[in-house]
């Protein structure tokens, strides 16, 4: 396993960060939590590499704060990515904060005509085959502690070629004289999109009527409640497919709705049940407000 200088506190990062400045540039990459162990989305772990060391801050440590990842976050130091718009957006998302002077390697590579992930470009590149095992690292549960031996290296690993990536990227570019069109594209890449409320992301929304939609909506809503109180991944609360399934033909009185809901998880069934039922509730409400 590769060494590397583990950071569990504000004072270390802030320690940190004079040496990343003096570097000039580093290689980061993230870790999280995307509602499949617990209710949410979290970021569990934040890996560097400075071109001679490996660092790991544990964003999960009690010692670690939203100053600290502040600091960090907006440091002055390059931070070399491969795309990196949707660890920006969680940032964004949990601690309301930007990611200052990223490069994401991404953009050259697309620009040269590379539209695959970080391994078949390590592959592309630098003759890196990778070792197998990747999908199920990335599926592993990250908010343990202690991590395992396999996480750490599989963690690491994202980040230890990325500066060297970088510069053959950009040597690339510039020989086939793309340097503006690169710094055009990494400018648009950097500007988070406004997200997208959740329940959008479920069924094809565009070709639902506006009842289907509004249900969905509401329906949604009561369910992610629930899920959140219980700090259990939503969809062990009720799946997706079955919230489309009300939107399109919501229940006329509550039996009928517990009829649906017998394969539902004994421990949730009558929270679920009340929950979904005004839910339900307020759909019809908001339907009938917008007919007068």
């Amino acid at each position: 396993m590769k060494a590397f200088e583990y950071i569990s506190s504000d004072a270390e990062i802030e320690q940190l960060i004079p040496l990343f400045c003096r570097k000039g540039r580093i290689a980061v990459d993230f870790e999280g939590e995307f509602n499949l162990h617990i209710y949410g989305e979290h970021l569990c772990l934040i890996q560097i590499f400075d071109g001679e060391s490996y660092y790991i801050i544990d964003p999960r440590a009690d010692g670690v704060t939203a100053h600290g990842l502040g600091a960090f976050f907006q440091s002055d130091t390059e931070k070399i990515f491969f795309a990196s718009q949707s660890d920006a957006a969680l940032v964004h998302k949990r601690y309301g904060m930007m990611i200052r002077n990223i490069y994401d390697i991404r953009i050259p590579a697309v620009i040269l005509g590379y539209t695959g992930n970080l391994l078949g470009l390590e592959e592309l590149y630098l003759g890196i085959s990778s070792s197998g095992g990747k999908k199920r690292k990335q599926t592993s549960n990250w908010l343990i502690r202690p991590l395992s031996e396999e996480q750490i290296e599989y963690a690491l690993s994202d980040v230890e070629h990325l500066i060297e990536l970088k510069d053959i990227l950009e040597q690339e570019i510039d020989a086939r004289g793309l340097q503006k069109e690169c710094s055009r594209q990494m400018k648009k890449a950097l500007i988070l999109k406004p997200p997208v409320q959740p329940w959008k992301k479920v069924g094809d929304w565009r070709h639902m009527s506006k009842e289907e939609r509004v249900f969905l909506k509401h329906l949604f809503i009561a369910r992610d409640s629930l899920a959140e109180r219980f700090n259990v991944p939503a969809v062990r609360v009720m799946e997706k497919h079955m919230l489309l399934k009300l939107a399109s033909d919501p229940p006329k009185s509550i039996e009928s709705l517990e009829s649906v809901l017998e394969k539902a998880p004994p421990r949730f069934r009558k929270l679920l049940s009340s929950s979904l039922w005004a839910a339900i509730a307020r759909a019809r409400e908001e339907l009938s407000s917008d007919s007068r």
